[in-house]
């Protein structure tokens, strides 16, 4: 039945998620933790459909279960897995996709993940750290923490690749993809204040992303390398007198992916580097982020398996930390994560995670509700991904 509605055009995808984690130490406290995330997905193809010289359309939706945890008992500045998110069944993306130029460009338009497009390194998925996915830096100074999984955010983005190695892409859209204040005390991501993701907000900032990327077509030693930044024209807090607002923000990062070496039989070994900054330290909590890592594919010459250990470290505003030290506070630091993983692909619509993470000084050595400073974790979790 499925080929036959695919044969005119129509196709239904759903994926689910599901993780288990322990943190036996540090945090404020130990803890157990579940999460999951359904994602169903809608595709449209209607140039099959009708004939015309048309593009595709596609809406989703996610169902997130279980808690989230980072944020407390945690304490760390970016959510240990990617699909943690306040408890919500919510529309995902709703989206047209318009090729053009003999399919050397696309436009794409509607509510859209903009992390898709943007700031992503294609060896750093292998990891479930959020980090990974999407950089600590837009995750805390950005509204809602960006347009990022779950949540999109209605918005316009063009590509052109104009021969095999060069691509560029821009794009323009509301800045603040729930709709709400940047600061709440009660909800910190803001995702409860539009539970069901219908919102289509323009009443913010425009936040304004261009990228240029470089493939080599190198046979074995393949490589894509990145530069970019963003620009936000919506009002920010000042990070010392929360009262304050300042005009505008912006960022630039740079990622690199390469594989650096082939190993006997199928094995290949990968690296990733990813760097974003700022100079706008009044109105941002994280100044500079980098994240790297090693990733070995078909490790013991299983073709579809990955084994990663990753990296990365989230600097606070200086503005910040001297605040801090004057309300005679512990100022923040840096924050630093580790992560050990392997996907084991069991079959072709089952993927099985195991994954050790570790935090060093959690916040930069915030102090948790108790009144005692937060501890080192260690974090251990298992993931499930399956494709029906």
């Amino acid at each position: 039945m499925r080929e036959t509605v695919q044969s005119y055009g129509i196709d239904f995808q759903v994926n689910d998620q599901n993780e288990f984690w322990g943190v036996p130490v540090g945090g404020s406290q130990p803890s157990n933790n579940y999460i999951g995330m359904t994602t169903a997905t809608l595709l449209l193809d209607l140039r099959r459909m009708t004939g015309l010289k048309l593009g595709t359309f596609n809406i989703s939706g996610v169902d997130i279960r279980g808690r989230p945890f980072s944020n407390q008992p945690l304490y760390v500045f970016n959510q240990v897995s990617g699909i943690e998110a306040d408890d919500n069944l919510r529309l995902y993306e709703l989206a047209y996709d318009q090729t053009f130029d003999h399919d050397r460009g696309d436009v794409r338009i509607g509510k859209l993940d903009l992390s898709r497009d943007f700031m992503g390194s294609d060896t750093a998925q292998t990891f479930l750290n959020a980090s990974f996915s999407w950089p600590m830096l837009p995750d805390n100074n950005l509204y809602d923490q960006g347009p990022s999984s779950p949540l999109a955010t209605p918005a316009v983005r063009v590509k052109y690749h104009p021969d095999d190695h060069w691509t560029v892409l821009a794009s323009v859209g509301d800045d603040n993809p729930i709709g709400a204040g940047f600061i709440n005390e009660n909800d910190p991501w803001n995702q409860n204040q539009d539970p069901g993701g219908t919102r289509f907000h323009f009443g913010t900032g425009a936040l304004m992303f261009l990228e240029a990327q470089y493939r080599t077509q190198a046979p074995v030693y393949a490589g894509t390398f990145k530069l970019g930044g963003y620009g936000d024209t919506g009002r920010f807090p000042d990070q010392a007198t929360l009262e304050m607002r300042h005009k505008g923000n912006w960022a630039l990062y740079a990622v690199a992916d390469q594989v650096i070496a082939k190993l006997p039989g199928r094995e290949t070994l990968s690296a990733f580097a990813r760097g974003t900054g700022t100079a706008e330290a009044d109105r941002n909590q994280i100044a500079y982020s980098v994240d790297a890592g090693l990733v070995l594919n078909a490790p013991f010459q299983r073709a579809d398996d990955s084994l990663g250990l990753g990296f990365g470290v989230g600097a606070p505003s200086k503005i910040l930390a001297r605040s801090e030290r004057r309300s005679h506070e512990i100022a923040q630091g840096n924050e630093y994560h580790l992560e050990l993983t392997y996907q084991w692909q069991a079959c072709p619509w089952l993927l099985v995670q195991p994954d050790i993470q570790g935090i060093l000084s959690p916040s930069g050595g915030v102090v948790g509700d108790n009144g005692r400073r937060v501890k080192d974790e260690a974090i251990f979790g298992l993931h499930s991904s399956v494709d029906f």
